[in-house]
């Protein structure tokens, strides 16, 4: 028997997004679950298991889809996102239930090299996947493993305690990330121990790190104040690797920014330039957590303070030169900048350009389940409701009512 039809949320996951296609599609051509199934070779009721995101769909499935509904590469389009949110899936939860006997072989055997690797290769994996894809099915793992290093810790010898309470502080960390998506006090919260861990390691680099991070988000609190203080008080760290330096940099001339100081912000967006470009970064930590942080990174930024700095125009020109040549695996970040180029439009005067590109940036923010695009979309839906007698304005604003709507529900 075919499934009885519910609200969808594509903006969950992957596979959400996909289940969302494949029921939008097969109803544009007028199939029951039942038809479609006998042109790809399945029941109906796992066509309806696949549109509920209660059933993951093989590669051979999505294909068959696509062939049999003619979507001109929409249902295809899925198939690296499918796959990379599956391994993710699947490897979060073999974590999550194998935490007690991992505990207990890492108890029991003294060398925790084999762990610490897999810490590490656990978390380079997750911040990539995380940006691609939005950071949705992870707690879990990141929980489970923070769990693991926190008794491992209470149990190990001095002389491995500082390697897994660095663990402890960069999972910690990563879960700021997750918990901005929805929940900023706990955001915070998991800073505070990544900041607390770090400095029991005796980690400089990572606590001026941690600190960064904070004054990231005391800048999305619009607390320029306290945003410079905590960047200074890291910069104040002699022994920095030069990326978290650039990183931090960044910080203090977006808070510059955003208190209208232009001289400061731009000698200081200058010197992250510099030091952005060289290559003898260098780091002791597990971990390279400034990787990102490169010329198109702090260009990125610079853009945002002239917005910040009431110069919309120019900000637009840097955003486009940008998102030209954009990697397609930094999908999270590239919403952020989508949604800041609309708002520079927006506030030059160009309502079309503005609501195409927040059009734009609302796809890849439902796509990747990303609040913080959302939040950053909001000035821009704001403007765009005085302008809905332009049809791409209106388009995008009811597309924006209905997601930040979803967002509230889930």
């Amino acid at each position: 028997m075919a499934q009885t039809p519910r609200q969808l949320s594509p903006h969950r996951s992957a596979l959400h997004g996909f289940g969302a296609a494949l029921r939008q599609w097969r109803e544009c051509r007028g199939l029951s679950q039942r038809a479609l199934g006998r042109l790809v070779h399945v029941s109906g009721d796992l066509i309806g298991k696949v549109e509920k995101a209660e059933r993951w769909p093989s590669a051979r499935f999505v294909e068959s889809c696509e062939g049999a509904l003619q979507t001109g590469g929409e249902l295809a389009r899925f198939l690296a996102d499918l796959e990379s949110a599956r391994r993710l899936t699947s490897a979060g939860y073999r974590l999550a239930e194998g935490a007690e006997g991992q505990l207990r072989a890492s108890i029991d055997h003294p060398d925790k090299t084999d762990l610490l690797r897999s810490w590490h290769e656990q978390l380079a994996s997750l911040a990539v996947a995380g940006n691609r894809t939005g950071y949705v099915g992870m707690a879990s793992t990141a929980h489970a493993q923070i769990g693991v290093a926190a008794a491992i810790g209470r149990r190990s010898r001095s002389a491995d305690r500082r390697d897994v309470l660095i663990a402890q502080a960069l999972w910690a960390e990563f879960l700021s990330w997750i918990d901005e998506q929805g929940d900023a006090a706990e955001a915070d919260a998991w800073l505070r121990r990544a900041q607390r861990h770090a400095v029991e390691a005796n980690a400089p680099a990572l606590a001026s790190y941690v600190l960064m991070r904070q004054s990231q988000r005391a800048l999305e609190r619009f607390d320029p104040r306290n945003a410079a203080a905590l960047a200074q008080r890291a910069l104040d760290e002699v022994r920095l690797p030069g990326r978290i330096r650039a990183l931090l940099l960044v910080r203090q001339a977006q808070a510059y920014a955003m208190g209208g100081d232009q001289n400061a912000c731009a000698a200081t967006i200058d010197q992250a330039h510099r030091i952005a470009g060289r290559a003898d970064w260098g780091s002791a930590l597990p971990v390279d957590v400034g990787a990102h942080c490169d010329l198109v990174y702090v260009a990125a930024h610079e853009a945002q303070c002239r917005l910040l700095l009431g110069q919309p125009a120019a900000a637009a020109d840097l955003y486009e030169q940008l998102l030209r040549q954009w990697p397609d695996q930094w999908r999270v970040d590239e919403a952020l900048w989508r949604s800041a180029l609309s708002t520079a439009y927006v506030n030059s005067g160009d309502v079309e350009c503005a609501a195409v590109e927040a059009t734009n940036a609302l796809a890849l923010a439902t796509g990747t389940s990303s609040a913080r695009a959302l939040r950053w979309l909001n000035p821009t839906a704001v403007a765009l409701r005085q302008q809905t007698a332009v049809p791409e304005a209106a388009t995008f604003v009811r597309a924006y009512r209905q997601a930040t709507l979803e967002a509230c529900n889930h």
